[in-house]
């Protein structure tokens, strides 16, 4: 049960931390009046062809005091680019750029425009992004088994793993020693 009660902790936590850090910056990147757009862009979809690596991602995280807590399960990975820019896509794509000139001209803030025009017409991708962050947080095991030590903050899938591994050693024990 504590297995599953941190999954579900790293899936809701993971998937609002997503959210909350995609939704701003592909806001932000999908407006045409922000000049260096296409250069931020450029920084982010280098990051999904080139990564830094296992050791020294390993490293950083060490060095930032995360290893072995709960936060190394959702906070490397706050934003996938992959959904970062289908977000990004939609808003620049479905959402009105008259009725964000509208709301300018109405007084709202960037945030009062985010929160109250772009936001309720983006629903259908909001579900969608919310279902692909928790389908991922759900079933991710391998920075489990690679950050955290203490198997009192293991997921699910990590200790149905270990289960499984232990079930299999004591099969082939059986097989080794006949008595």
């Amino acid at each position: 049960w504590v297995g599953y009660g941190n999954t579900v902790f790293y899936t809701v936590c993971g998937t609002v931390l997503n959210l909350l850090a995609t939704l701003p910056c592909a806001y932000a990147l999908s407006r045409r009046d922000f000049r260096p757009r296409n250069m931020v862009m450029i920084f982010f979809m280098f990051t999904m062809f080139f990564g830094g690596g296992m050791i020294p991602t390993y490293l950083n995280l060490n060095s930032l005091g995360l290893l072995n807590t709960p936060w190394v399960m959702f906070v490397p990975a706050a934003i996938s680019v992959t959904n970062f820019i289908i977000m990004r896509n939609y808003f620049t794509h479905s959402v009105p750029g008259e009725l964000i000139e509208a709301a300018y001209m109405e007084g709202a803030t960037e945030l009062q425009t985010l929160t109250k025009i772009v936001l309720p017409l983006s629903k259908s991708i909001l579900g969608v992004l919310t279902i692909y962050y928790m389908s991922g947080h759900w079933n991710s095991y391998f920075n489990a088994m690679i950050y955290i030590r203490t198997e009192e903050k293991y997921p699910l899938q990590l200790v149905l793993k270990n289960l499984l591994s232990a079930a299999s050693n004591i099969q082939m024990s059986d097989y080794e020693n006949p008595e």
